[in-house]
């Protein structure tokens, strides 16, 4: 493989510029996608007691959404002989489905097997009672579209040479119901392999073109790790809060309507129409509510807000008999998409 050196220089340039960030790198390449996200520690001893709420947030949209996902190939998208675009897009559609704030619907290898499945019942050889009856599926409430590009690229390291794949997904969020593009940006992933090449261009070792296929899906996923985080942000889920006792709450939503694992909270009090941040706490959801924990009372100064936070903390009550609610701070990502794709 012949290496344009011009072109290596610059576009190590540009991402040694997108890598000025605490995600892990390898030899100044960023591999771990930045994420917008709160944890814990952000607001435990020494950090921050300032409590907001996430943009978007709605409380008509505090049940799961349905989900219509479609992803193609772009122009210059290469397969690099491993990895056709219908099958990346089906693992996205896969793997997106995992992120339970959405019920996703269909629209790739699902699509096939209805369509098998009607024309092996149209044979009649199959009793006629419980036939397959079109027109009962699900309609998506939002829509995520994205195109999808990749790049290769070597870079000459002395002793071995790294190949990065990137997967760029230029995408779309849609609001079916108005026709509004509520979020419309680029997602990139990329996975780093290392390869043992000799001055001639021989390949003697490291990474094979075997394992090429992994390395690109790697890519994606990382990609989408991006576009789920963005998602979690822009369309948070949320829930009633039904009790407060000292730190410990409870809310009447859990796993089944769209919380997804263990995740940061803000709690605000709906005060005549007013929100007002009351506290920063980690959730853990049940099939279907959630308890958990509240890690910091909002330090706002207002006395209005001060005197709330001691009559919740006084009255176990006071949850019952006013409108308080939980939202989340960005969306936890499946575990499985850090076990199944790494280096």
């Amino acid at each position: 493989m012949i290496i344009d050196k011009k072109k290596s220089l610059l576009y190590s340039s540009i991402l040694l510029l997108l890598s000025a960030c605490s995600a892990p790198q390898k030899n100044g390449i960023q591999i771990d996608p930045t994420l917008s996200t709160q944890s814990k520690a952000d607001y435990q001893e020494g950090g921050s007691r300032k409590v907001e709420l996430p943009q978007n947030y709605s409380q008509k949209n505090y049940k799961r959404l349905t989900l219509a996902a479609n992803f193609f190939g772009n122009k210059d998208y290469k397969s690099y002989d491993t990895v056709p675009i219908e099958v990346l897009s089906t693992m996205l559609e896969t793997e997106l489905s995992k992120l339970k704030r959405f019920t996703l619907v269909s629209r790739h290898l699902g699509q096939k097997g209805k369509w098998a499945e009607k024309k092996f019942q149209d044979m009649g050889t199959t009793s006629s009672r419980g036939t397959m009856r079109l027109g009962k599926g699900l309609n998506a409430g939002y829509g995520l579209t994205g195109g999808i590009s990749s790049v290769k690229e070597e870079y000459d390291r002395g002793s071995k040479n790294q190949v990065v794949y990137i997967i760029r997904v230029d995408y779309q969020i849609t609001d079916f119901e108005t026709d509004e593009i509520i979020e419309a940006d680029m997602a990139e992933g990329r996975a780093i392999r290392s390869i043992f090449r000799l001055p001639s261009g021989k390949i003697v070792g490291g990474f094979t073109k075997a394992d090429e296929s992994e390395a690109v899906k790697q890519a994606a996923i990382n990609a989408l790790k991006v576009i789920a985080n963005k998602l979690g942000n822009k369309l948070p889920i949320g829930c009633q809060v039904t009790g407060i006792r000292g730190t410990r709450f409870g809310c009447d939503k859990g796993y089944e309507e769209g919380f997804m694992g263990k995740q940061m909270v803000a709690i605000y009090l709906d005060d005549a129409g007013i929100d007002l941040p009351i506290a920063v706490a980690e959730a853990q959801p049940g099939a279907h509510k959630t308890s958990g924990k509240i890690i910091a009372w909002s330090d706002d100064n207002d006395p209005y807000v001060q005197d709330m936070i001691r009559q919740i903390k006084a009255n176990p009550r006071f949850a019952k008999q006013n409108d308080i609610y939980a939202v989340s701070l960005g969306m936890p990502i499946p575990p499985e998409w850090d076990n199944n794709y790494k280096d």
